[in-house]
């Protein structure tokens, strides 16, 4: 049941036996909590616990371009559309979130995009800040041991 629900949440970008593995390792952890947090490293659940508390200001996305969509799809008026490169290559990362931070900047108030470090799975968890709390946000993170950075240092 739950390997067709996966496969159907995947949008089927997954095969059936990934499916099928993922759904073994969900089952688990729904019949046996204690036993699967065993296998987390304390800094990992202290990491997804936070971002479990504040998901509604987490954004993910699995690739830049659909990032920059969540992201301005957060402001009122929205962000510039994603920028491209003259020579027609792909935008790195880098690149993007360079680019972004000043959009950012020259909003009022002005805005910072944290990147909120996951060794749970590849995606990218970002969370847009005040630029004003930035470093107060970065100083509580550190001192809690939660992986935070500035997206311009990914």
């Amino acid at each position: 049941m739950y390997a067709e629900l996966i496969l159907l949440l995947s949008g089927r970008t997954l095969d059936e036996e990934t499916a099928q593995a993922k759904s073994i390792e969900l089952e688990a952890a729904l019949n046996e909590p204690e036993e699967w947090m065993l296998h987390l490293d304390p800094e990992e659940i202290r990491q997804l616990t936070v971002e479990i508390a504040i998901i509604d200001y987490v954004l993910i996305g699995d690739k830049i371009d659909e990032l920059h969509e969540l992201i301005s799809h957060e402001f009122a008026e929205p962000l510039k559309p994603f920028p491209t490169r003259e020579d027609n290559e792909k935008v790195r990362v880098a690149e993007y979130f360079a680019w972004l931070d000043r959009e950012l900047d020259a909003r009022s108030p002005s805005w910072e995009l944290l990147a909120w470090d996951n060794d749970i799975d590849d995606n990218l968890h970002v969370i847009i800040v005040r630029r004003s709390d930035t470093d107060n946000i970065l100083a509580l993170a550190g001192t809690m041991g939660l992986r935070a950075r500035r997206a311009t240092d990914v």
